[in-house]
């Protein structure tokens, strides 16, 4: 009985052993993920030939979104932090919420690190209607890219929002014909805070 006794605690003894090993082996890689970012997109609309009123729009409609990794990987950006998939966006770019940079139109959280860029896929509208009634036609260039890429390279830290400004210029982007406009888009990232 005093044999049975000495090899079960010895026999304990060897699992107690062992699971330590195992333990220890385990935790062997001190591995910590990095808290994400957030990435805030805001729309400016520079128009000096058209009023900002809320009888006036030209509308875009967004397909995509996405921020530019140095590495060349990209990020989807959605519409807000709740959003777990991009949908279509129509934004008025004549808002008044554009002429003051204050329409988000992205929001999401991302991989810290250095990015190079934000490419937004649009389409734009076929017309421009001015004083809620006229309404004037817009046509696109044969050689129309609906790809916008923003280029100019900032950094996402851990924890910390990242807000980005992506400007389009309405006087030049609207060529003005005798009849019709032209889009021709100008566009560039003006801030990043």
């Amino acid at each position: 009985m005093k044999q049975f006794a000495n090899s079960l605690s010895l026999s304990a003894l060897v699992v107690v052993i062992i699971l330590i090993a195992l333990i220890n082996i385990s935790c062997q890689y001190d591995y910590n993920s990095p808290t994400p970012g957030i990435i805030q997109i805001r729309l400016k609309t520079i128009s000096n030939n058209i009023e900002f009123t809320e009888l006036n729009n030209f509308i875009i409609k967004i397909t995509g979104i996405e921020a530019v990794r140095s590495d060349g990987s990209r990020v989807s950006i959605y519409e807000d932090l709740m959003a777990i998939e991009s949908k279509t966006l129509l934004v008025n770019t004549l808002d008044f919420r554009a002429r003051d940079s204050s329409l988000i139109i992205g929001e999401t959280y991302v991989p810290p690190g250095d990015y190079v860029g934000v490419n937004m896929l649009i389409e734009p509208s076929t017309e421009v209607i001015l004083r809620g009634y006229q309404i004037i036609y817009v046509n696109k260039p044969e050689n129309f890219n609906s790809l916008l890429t923003f280029r100019k390279p900032y950094h996402v830290d851990e924890s910390k929002t990242t807000y980005i400004t992506l400007t389009i210029d309405l006087d030049k982007t609207l060529v003005k014909g005798a009849y019709a406009y032209t889009f021709d888009p100008h566009y560039d990232i003006t801030s990043i805070k």
